[in-house]
């Protein structure tokens, strides 16, 4: 008896409180992007309300688009315009530090489709060549809006072989269309 109600709880514990909504549409799935982006949003307010979303990236990414720790760098609007660094993995979210200003990427202005839409994409357009052809490879991705010449967020998503580090296939994806654009291949 006590085991059952300990497995009830479990399941109550495990499914009832997994919902980490982001917005309209349904929750994201478990590790990637999105997932745990409402409390990184909530975490970054607390620093100041005048941060805002520049780049979300994680070197290590598996290829249904989650990764065990995704890394967020917020921008200060306002003066001294530091950049903040948080890292969000299954255990929860962190700060990690501050640093001056980060000269490169814009504000991410437009709603961006998740890391598994993403990988999802890349695997279409090369990705999935690209491992049957190299078995033992590393996947990272980031987000991030370019200043010009083109303003909107995209993901860019680099496979490499561990086997034969020159063997890379790099795509950028527009976060909101889902157009494809390979960047290098080698």
């Amino acid at each position: 008896m006590k085991t059952s109600i300990m497995f009830c709880l479990i399941g109550v514990l495990l499914f009832g409180c997994s919902h980490n909504s982001v917005g309209p549409g349904p929750n994201p799935s478990p590790n990637t992007a999105k997932y745990k982006l409402a409390d990184v949003n909530s975490l970054a307010e607390s620093h100041g309300s005048g941060l805002r979303l520049m780049i979300v990236s994680s070197d290590q990414v598996n290829i249904d688009g989650t990764s065990d720790q995704w890394q967020y760098v917020y921008a200060d609007t306002a003066s001294p315009h530091s950049t903040y660094w948080f890292h969000a993995n299954a255990s929860g979210v962190v700060f990690d530090s501050t640093s001056g200003t980060l000269i490169g990427p814009a504000i991410i202005s437009q709603n961006w489709f998740n890391s598994d839409s993403a990988l999802t994409i890349t695997e279409r357009n090369g990705g999935s060549q690209f491992t049957a052809q190299n078995p033992h490879y590393t996947l990272a991705a980031s987000l991030g809006e370019p200043i010009v010449p083109n303003p909107k967020p995209y993901w860019h998503v680099a496979y490499q072989s561990t086997d034969s580090p020159s063997n890379i296939l790099e795509l950028s994806i527009d976060a909101v269309s889902g157009q494809a654009v390979p960047v290098y291949t080698r």
